[in-house]
């Protein structure tokens, strides 16, 4: 590790990310890899050669099935290291130290338009908040905000619908068991009726493919 600098986030902000004293964070991006699993771990969802469900079933598969129970030690990493090591593919130490508190990668970077169900998703700082207005014509209403945060978080992909994810989590908040959670990943406001609802979102985040070796 070389130039002690972190890789860009899918967010694409471009300055490099300090991390905090102590950690051995990533320092460089991983060698290159293809997007998508390999031929052999059935890179695009359902049944892999042989009968084997894909690489990406298997690791959604594996944390939906812990659905309201803690994972090893409570972490969030666990529950992602532990979903790819039991499918076969690399986890967070093939790609470089492993620290308390280190940006981790999980395989290959994808775009947000290419985010699928089985990867995963490194967070810093991030945070949303999601307000919903209704302004009735009798000129009754109502706002309700809702604010969620991750400092430092690793989650897995379950669903996509464009800049909304649904994502399999653990410890968030702190000491929670595995959950499904919606995230943001774009500011957006729209409009039906009467309601408003608007959606502001913060931080630095990475998106990850899954790889085997």
């Amino acid at each position: 590790m070389s130039n002690g600098l972190s890789p860009l986030p899918a967010n694409g902000v471009a300055e490099p990310m300090d991390v905090d004293e102590g950690t051995l964070a990533r320092t460089e991006s991983p060698n290159p890899m293809p997007i998508g699993l390999d031929a052999r771990s059935g890179a695009k969802g359902g049944t892999a050669k042989g009968g084997r469900p894909s690489v990406a079933d298997q690791i959604v598969a594996y944390a939906r099935h812990r659905l309201a129970q803690r994972v090893g030690d409570g972490e969030c990493y666990t529950l992602a290291n532990r979903a790819l090591g039991n499918a076969g593919a690399r986890t967070a130490a093939d790609y470089g130290e492993v620290t308390p508190n280190a940006d981790y990668v999980w395989g290959s970077p994808v775009t947000l338009s290419d985010l699928r169900p089985g990867d995963v998703i490194q967070l810093r700082n991030y945070q949303y908040e999601r307000t919903v207005d209704v302004n009735n014509p009798d000129g009754s209403g109502s706002t309700n905000t809702v604010l969620q945060e991750r400092p430092h978080h690793t989650a897995i992909v379950q669903r996509v619908e464009g800049s909304v994810v649904t994502v399999l989590e653990q410890n968030a908040p702190d000491d929670s068991p595995v959950a499904t959670t919606r995230l943001y990943f774009a500011n957006s406001e729209t409009t039906s009726g009467s309601t408003t609802t608007r959606v502001t979102v913060s931080g630095t985040w990475w998106f990850y493919r899954p790889q085997t070796p």
